[in-house]
């Protein structure tokens, strides 16, 4: 198991000398909005004077330090540790184990921390490859992330769904701990940390799927090329084209019904699917669906080796994301943080 840093786009202190004028730059931006592509950046500050600026990245401070706070005490309570076959908690990494690749990145024009966590954890009953999508209406989706991982990482031997509880409970106690910590806390009107999932599970030729949320995983053989849904239905090219195509469904396609954290709903069931040699399976969070399914189709078509694929479709990811909110962006692109696993069945 190999773990790398990536290194991910980001604005320095000189490109807001650049873009901004003098009365608009205070030092810190970078931390604040270097996540930010140029042109979206220029958008934002050209609808604003220097006061009502000021205001803007006064409020954005505040939120940084609220959020910076409880990520540091929570992480505190949890006894973070860093794991070669986990990359979580607001980390850009990349993934190697064998033929299986994975990368988690903050990505641009989305947010500041990356709240998506990736994990590939191998025995020898089973694989099981996990990615976590942190809620983003939440304070610290990455800390959801990062607990489910080390949940799947200490339990091998238990099911999915089990980890799933397991992991909730430790998020509500966590949740309960913080209010006794800094009392405040409790005012916060959302969920303090709760994440998307979906984990399979490879036993020969048998997969088996647990999704709660709506972490994505598409199926490619041969040519066959589908999509399993938050609603655990695939569908297939040409469904995905047409729903690309219907502004309405594009507007409503990143609500999820349930996630690991308080609220969750235990009440589903995992789905089977029998791999065939050469099957491919991508997980990933919906940062992916900044690229119409047919262009997914065709890079990984295009590019068999599964490190290419994974190259190819992140830097393709992070381009789409830089040209958001311009007249080169398409309808369907939603910037996010991009994390995802590849694996090629070879039995």
């Amino acid at each position: 198991m190999e773990r790398k840093h990536i290194e991910v786009p980001s604005l320095t202190h000189e490109d807001f000398h650049k873009i901004l004028p003098p009365s608009m730059v205070y030092p810190g931006l970078n931390a604040l909005f270097g996540h930010l592509s140029p042109s979206y950046l220029k958008q934002i500050a050209t609808k604003m004077n220097s006061y009502t600026w000021f205001r803007y990245v006064e409020q954005e401070s505040k939120s940084m330090i609220f959020k910076s706070m409880a990520t540091q005490l929570l992480y505190k309570m949890l006894k973070r540790k860093s794991h070669p076959n986990i990359c979580s908690g607001n980390e850009n990494g990349h993934i190697t184990h064998g033929p299986i690749v994975g990368l988690s990145s903050r990505g641009v024009n989305y947010k500041a921390v990356n709240e998506d966590g990736i994990g590939i954890f191998e025995n020898d009953q089973n694989l099981r490859l996990v990615v976590c999508d942190g809620v983003g209406d939440c304070l610290v989706g990455e800390v959801a992330s990062y607990v489910i991982l080390e949940e799947f990482r200490k339990a091998p031997e238990k099911p999915m769904d089990q980890v799933f509880s397991d992991a909730v409970k430790v998020l509500v106690n966590l949740g309960d701990e913080l209010i006794e910590e800094i009392p405040e806390f409790i005012t916060f009107p959302n969920e303090v940390s709760q994440a998307a999932v979906t984990g399979v599970q490879i036993q020969g030729d048998f997969c088996e799927v647990c999704q709660v949320g709506d972490v994505l995983l598409y199926h490619l053989r041969g040519d066959d090329f589908r999509l399993l849904d938050q609603n655990r239905s695939w569908l297939d090219l040409d469904q995905l084209n047409r729903l690309f195509a219907d502004e309405q469904y594009l507007a409503q396609r990143h609500i999820i019904s349930n996630a690991v954290g308080r609220n969750y709903d235990p009440y589903w069931n995992p789905i089977s699917l029998e791999l065939k040699a050469g099957d491919l399976l991508i997980l990933a969070s919906d940062g992916l669906e900044t690229l119409h399914p047919a262009d997914i189709k065709r890079i990984v078509v295009k590019s068999p080796d599964p490190q290419e694929a994974l190259e190819e479709l992140y830097h393709t990811a992070i381009e789409a994301n830089l040209k958001w909110n311009t007249v080169a962006s398409p309808i369907y692109t939603k910037p996010d943080n991009i994390s995802l696993v590849i694996y090629r069945h070879n039995p």
